[in-house]
């Protein structure tokens, strides 16, 4: 594909208003800085405001199309969609770049998050209940029960000890 001006604000223009990536030849990006060079070394030459004017709005809107590309490809690595279908090769990388960047943070986080589970499982005590308890406020402001009389429950050491030291309930 030639790379002109109207191709240019055509491409902006679908890019705007279509949440999907527009398919662009691999090529794209130096085809559109050749055109932009050219275009630069036509404003410089000529002296006139035009060409120059004429340079900046391409310019503009080359990094109008890189920026909403940008954002629907960090979009495409979170949401997990490996495609490179009407990326460019600089896109096709920065799409992997993310979405291995994107897996490493998930299961860092998954991790964090299963470590706390281990350590929340640490600090739980089993006791058996001997006699009803109704629903009580604890010491860290969660409310507990109610609990039957016979019932097994999990509890936070310091709420199990409350209630063996109440002789409500003992040792599993």
């Amino acid at each position: 594909m030639e790379i002109n001006y109207s191709v240019l604000r055509e491409i902006q223009k679908k890019e705007m208003e279509s949440t999907k990536i527009v398919t662009l030849d691999g090529d794209f990006y130096v085809k559109a800085s050749e055109f932009l060079e050219k275009k630069k070394n036509d404003a410089l030459s000529s002296g006139s405001i035009l060409p120059i004017r004429e340079y900046e709005n391409i310019k503009k809107i080359i990094h109008s199309i890189k920026e909403r590309r940008e954002e629907k490809i960090v979009l495409m690595a979170i949401r997990g969609e490996g495609t490179n279908k009407g990326l460019t090769p600089e896109e096709g990388d920065l799409l992997a770049e993310l979405s291995a960047s994107v897996g490493r943070f998930r299961k860092r986080v998954t991790e964090m998050f299963s470590e706390e589970e281990k350590t929340v499982k640490k600090d739980i005590r089993r006791v058996k209940l001997l006699k009803d308890v109704d629903p009580y406020k604890g010491l860290d402001d969660n409310v507990y029960g109610p609990f039957r009389n016979g019932e097994e429950i999990e509890l936070p050491p310091a709420e199990a000890e409350w209630l063996l030291k109440a002789k409500l309930a003992e040792n599993v």
